[in-house]
């Protein structure tokens, strides 16, 4: 019984193997933004939360623009050496399109806000922490702690797109190969159990 069917090309292993990486950990870096740091950035004042929320935007965009672009050419290049009728070649296609998508999303969807962010994070910039009234008659949606709630919804989102590529590396990596042959293995009854 043979363990693979195929061998597979030492490169496209290692290019695979970036693709599926690379975009997974963007996924949970997106993620995290919005289930682990905004959350805690939500706990303080504004002139402070603004601030925090700009640090998160700064090292988040830091990470996930190269690891988009990481995982789209790994992807793109595993696709290009497949069969374009096979699965794992549409799969890689699908994560090669989805991934570095999240960059005209958050040109769409997200600068704006971000811009909202980074104008209020200017003017609150000699603000007191201890100012309750810093945001006294600003509309109710565009405060700093709701424009930074906004931020993380649309920043999962994103994360949808990244969770949708990233599973799609996965399935055609796992969609190539058969894990066991089973060609060889036959039952035998009878006189011809012995042989």
């Amino acid at each position: 019984m043979a363990a693979l069917n195929q061998q597979t090309p030492t490169g496209l292993v290692i290019a695979q193997t970036v693709g599926i990486t690379s975009s997974l950990f963007l996924l949970g870096a997106n993620a995290s933004l919005s289930f682990v740091a905004v959350p805690a950035v939500m706990q303080a004042p504004a002139p402070l939360a603004v601030k925090q929320w700009f640090t998160v935007l700064t090292n988040g965009g830091a990470i996930g623009r190269p690891l988009a672009i990481l995982s789209a050419i790994a992807t793109g290049y595993v696709a290009y050496h497949q069969d374009p009728s096979s699965a794992p070649f549409k799969l890689n296609i699908a994560a090669t399109i989805l991934l570095p998508s999240i960059v005209p999303f958050t040109f769409a969807f997200i600068v704006p806000t971000n811009n909202k962010l980074i104008a209020k994070k200017d003017d609150l910039a000699s603000a007191s922490l201890d100012d309750k009234a810093v945001e006294a008659g600003v509309a109710q949606g565009e405060t700093v702690h709701a424009l930074i709630d906004r931020w993380a919804t649309l920043n999962l989102a994103r994360a949808v797109l990244i969770g949708v590529g990233a599973l799609c590396t996965v399935l055609a990596a796992l969609n190539k190969r058969d894990v066991f042959g089973f060609k060889d293995i036959g039952l035998t009854s009878g006189a011809n159990r012995m042989g």
